[in-house]
């Protein structure tokens, strides 16, 4: 004994010194070598005016530079020696399986031919086993760590296998002793495993562990006793793996702890010793994995997703119902504790998509809230909004004073879900815009962190509610303005206005995108107020279609004008939505005007004078307004320009469309009808030109022309063969009057010293 640890430490002062002598190369160069091999008496060279004595025995001193001591990486590219790997590693496995095979079929051969006692055949392989695992002790003492460890698992191998068959086959021990025999074996192993720092043996170990009561099953099954060794078991190894850094062990016990009750035991696993068993093992793994030591996000991920799978199964159990949801709770609860000074936070890197695995974990209240509502106990059901309410009041305030984004928002999160647990409909909508505001508001005065972020997402989630599910769920009876959904869309409506109005466009959300967000927030309050309004006047004036529309139209065009008229003192980034959106909604109240209203018109309404005829004179002037307050040119995007002149053609489209149409209404007769169309056609291009010379403006005079161009050829190709002689006449004698006075105009312009070309 004594020589082999002469003979190990003098292989350690080899290896010392061999190191030492790299270090001297590589830190002392050859001049300061040679500067301690100077004389230190003075030279000729040394100035008289000090004293040859001074010079001698001044001392020297040498400042060293300081060494950093890093090891030398790896060389790259480097290949494997498969020959040494082969010859090292695989070998061994083979080695220590073929011993174990050999063991196996000995004492097979030996209870089929019944050579020696049962006794003598398990305790010898016992005392083989153990007289391995000491020489493969000794091996890993003289430095062979990988060779003595292989053969410490093989004697563990054959020590576990002499005490199975003293259990199974040969009835020497009853098959409890011989489980908890096999469990010390493993225990001797790991405690070896740990004394050397190899995790693969420790690992082996487990394995052995975990199987024993599989070995020795016994005819009259125990659940909870399986259960009970298997917790002992798996806790131990967890704690110990964490202890000692083995990241694969770790999962090794931990899922094996799951896992292995799931394949032999499911049924057992959905009754109070079952979830009590899982709630231990998933409270362990987090403890265990919560320190910056060991942050295994497999082994936290991976134990949630095991315990709330356990507890999802047990609610088809009334009686258990309440054991489930408390022990979610102690979970969450854990998850929460963990989270309060997280580092770094589970939301880092939200904003640019590189979440950490932490995120899933931080999701673990959302987990307990789809528990309660997917099974509540009877007390809880009809409170569906209680148990998010309690989580959100605890993350809040935890969250809030600590400047903690992640807790705060998920405070949110589950006031919103407290919100729809509890009501639906258009009241859900109604909460959670009011709870956007309230999220803006305390951001802004009360410096909620991560509260401003969240209520520009509840926003839009509050109008798809409003605008969907409310919808749907709407009651037939619910009135018009007055009703439930109205009275929800009114609160909507102010919310999503002082969400918007609260939110800042600092420097930090500038950067971030927050201009965007406040128009898209702004948007909503205005689409809110344009669809409730709409809505309800539909909802009002039903079931009569033409009055319906009618009513839809100068709403339209009416809010387009309104939204024109407000643009100009708008930011430019709302002031282009607002700009666009009212052209579309001007050409798509024109089109309601002609399309739907034309045709559900009332045949006694009269022309000129008549509901839709008020519509369309509404219509008409709404656009003129807009495109007469159109923006100026340094006050409106360079992507609107011709949005005034869009305006000015949809009004002029306007005025020509209904005009004929209602000419064609007021006439009783066909053939007068068609020559008042045909002369309000020449009169209206006359116009145009007029406007056009008066305004200078030649595309005014161009669309005109193309007027009087339609006139001309309705008569040439319609009223020619259409018309009586009279009329016939009528027309023609029209088109010359329209005609000769507009090349009149031109020509005299032409004696102009400057015409237009714009």
């Amino acid at each position: 004994m004594a020589d082999d640890r002469l003979e190990q430490l003098e292989r350690r002062v080899a290896q010392l010194e061999g190191i030492v002598r790299q270090l001297s190369a590589l830190i002392l160069p050859a001049g300061a070598t040679r500067a301690r091999e100077l004389p230190s008496a003075p030279t000729a060279s040394t100035p008289a005016s000090i004293p040859p004595s001074a010079s001698a025995t001044s001392p020297r001193v040498v400042v060293r530079p300081r060494v950093e001591i890093t090891p030398a990486p790896p060389p790259p590219g480097q290949v494997v020696d498969w020959e040494q790997w082969i010859g090292q590693r695989g070998l061994l496995v083979v080695g220590v399986l073929a011993l174990l095979a050999t063991g196996g079929f000995f004492l097979n051969y030996a209870i089929l031919h019944g050579w020696v006692a049962p006794i003598v055949r398990a305790s010898g392989a016992v005392a083989v086993g153990v007289g391995l695992a000491v020489w493969g002790d000794h091996l890993v003492r003289r430095g062979m760590l990988r060779y003595g460890a292989a053969i410490i698992g093989g004697g563990g191998g054959l020590v576990y296998l002499g005490i199975w068959a003293a259990a199974g086959p040969y009835a020497l021990v009853s098959r409890e002793i011989g489980v908890l025999l096999l469990a010390a074996t493993s225990g001797v192993v790991v405690t070896m495993a740990v004394r050397h720092s190899v995790e693969a043996l420790a690992i082996w170990a487990l394995a052995g562990a975990y199987l024993a009561p599989l070995f020795l099953a016994s005819a009259d099954p125990s659940p909870a006793k399986f259960l009970a060794y298997t917790a002992v078991v798996g806790t131990s190894l967890m704690v110990l793996s964490e202890r000692m850094s083995w990241r694969a062990a770790f999962n090794t016990a931990l899922f094996g702890f799951f896992l292995l009750p799931a394949a032999l035991i499911a049924k057992d696993l959905t009754t109070t010793v079952g979830l009590n068993y899982g709630v231990l093992g998933a409270v362990v793994a987090l403890l265990a994995t919560g320190t910056k030591r060991s942050p295994w996000p497999e082994a936290r991920i991976g134990a949630l997703a095991m315990v709330w799978m356990l507890l999802f199964a047990s609610t088809g159990n009334d009686a258990l119902r309440w054991t489930a949801l408390g022990a979610g709770a102690l979970i969450t609860l854990i998850v929460w504790w963990q989270q309060l000074r997280a580092t770094p936070p589970p939301l880092a890197g939200f904003m640019e998509n590189q979440l950490s695995p932490e995120f899933i974990v931080y999701l673990t209240p959302l987990a307990l809230v789809t528990l309660g509502v997917v099974a509540p106990p009877d007390v809880l059901a009809p409170w569906g909004g209680l148990l998010p309410l309690a989580l959100s009041v605890l993350y809040l305030a935890s969250g809030w004073p600590l400047k903690a984004v992640h807790l705060a928002v998920m405070g949110f999160v589950l006031l919103a879900l407290a919100i729809s647990g509890q009501w639906d409909g258009a009241t859900v909508a109604a909460g959670w815009a009011v709870l956007a505001a309230a999220a803006s508001a305390s951001a802004r005065w009360g410096r909620c962190p991560g509260a401003l972020e969240v209520s520009a997402v509840l926003a839009p989630l509050a109008f798809l509610q409003l605008f969907s599910v409310a919808l749907v769920l709407r009651s037939p009876t619910d009135r018009a303005f007055l009703g439930q959904w109205a009275l929800a869309a009114y609160v909507c409506l102010v919310a999503f206005a002082a969400t918007a109005r609260w939110w800042e466009t600092d420097a930090k959300r500038e950067t971030r995108g927050g201009d965007k967000t406040g128009v898209l927030l702004w948007s909503i309050a205005v689409a809110t107020l344009l669809f409730g309004g709409s809505l309800e006047l539909d909802r009002a004036l039903l079931p009569s279609t033409f009055y319906a529309a009618t009513a839809l139209v100068l709403y339209w065009v009416i809010f387009a004008t309104g939204l024109v008229l407000g643009a100009s003192f708008w930011k430019p980034a709302l002031r282009i939505v607002a700009l666009r959106s009212a052209l579309l909604l001007t050409a798509a109240a024109y089109l309601l005007l002609f399309s739907v209203t034309w045709g559900a018109r009332d045949p006694a309404d009269p022309a000129f004078i008549g509901v839709w005829s008020a519509g369309w004179y509404v219509a008409a002037a709404a656009a003129v307004v807009a495109a007469r307050w159109w923006p100026a040119a340094h006050r409106r995007p360079d992507a609107m320009g011709e949005g005034q002149a869009a305006l000015w053609w949809m009004a002029g489209g306007c005025v020509l469309v209904g005009g004929s149409l209602e000419l064609h209404r007021a006439f009783t007769s066909e053939l007068a009808g068609d020559l008042a169309i045909s002369t309000f056609w020449l009169l209206y291009a006359a116009a145009l030109i007029r406007v056009g010379f008066v305004l200078d403006r030649k595309v005014v005079r161009s669309a005109g022309l193309g007027v009087a161009a339609l006139a001309a050829f309705k008569i040439v190709l319609y009223d020619l063969s259409a018309l009586e002689a009279l009329y016939r006449v009528a027309s023609f004698f029209v088109l010359a009057l329209i005609t000769l006075a507009v090349a009149y105009a031109y020509n005299k312009r032409a004696k102009s010293p400057k015409a237009s070309a714009v």
